[in-house]
């Protein structure tokens, strides 16, 4: 499971609290991926009972004590296993826009065209987001940690533009197959 291995990956470097994790989360895939801190403490909860994390209580003025999560010798081995392997399965198609397509009425092709070209909009303003991002980065120190930004926002990139082809593709064949029926 990712978030797991990505909460795995975030205390190796060294030991935080949640909102730590989620901010350094955020800061890494959050153009990405989108990620709760109920989603953080239930897997940390998780973490600790597979024995892959323990934690220590820190005193706070004012405040409740708070959790800091370290990475035990067994969750490093974990992490390990898991960056070294290969991901087994292929990028499942599980869209929301594709399942919109499947139930919206064939009989009214003009309505799933507009939809299409709003989608398609979208994900240029998206691909424009990403491409400002990388801007950004350039100017940013160059360090291993920019060099995987930028390869995730290029991975963000051709994704994009991948589904804006696909929806050309779906655009044409509507207009063909609306075209067939008159």
């Amino acid at each position: 499971m990712a978030i797991k291995h990505a909460l795995l990956a975030i205390l190796a470097q060294r030991d935080r609290h949640g909102y730590e994790l989620k901010s350094c989360f955020d800061e890494k895939v959050g153009e990405f991926w989108s990620l709760n801190f109920g989603q953080i403490y239930t897997t940390l909860n998780r973490l600790e009972a597979e024995g892959l994390v323990v934690h220590d209580r820190e005193t706070q003025e004012k405040r409740p004590d708070r959790k800091i999560f370290s990475i035990t010798p067994e969750g490093r081995a974990e992490l390990a296993q898991w960056l070294a392997t290969p991901v087994g399965k292929v990028r499942a198609l599980r869209d929301e826009f594709f399942v919109k397509l499947v139930f919206m009425d064939k009989d009214n092709p003009a309505a799933i065209l507009v939809l299409i070209d709003q989608q398609k909009v979208l994900y240029l303003r998206h691909m424009n987001r990403l491409t400002q991002r990388k801007i950004a980065l350039k100017s940013e120190a160059d360090s291993g940690d920019t060099l995987t930004t930028e390869l995730l926002l290029d991975a963000g990139l051709f994704h994009a533009e991948a589904d804006i082809k696909w929806l050309t593709l779906c655009e044409t064949k509507m207009k063909v197959g609306r075209d067939n029926k008159e």
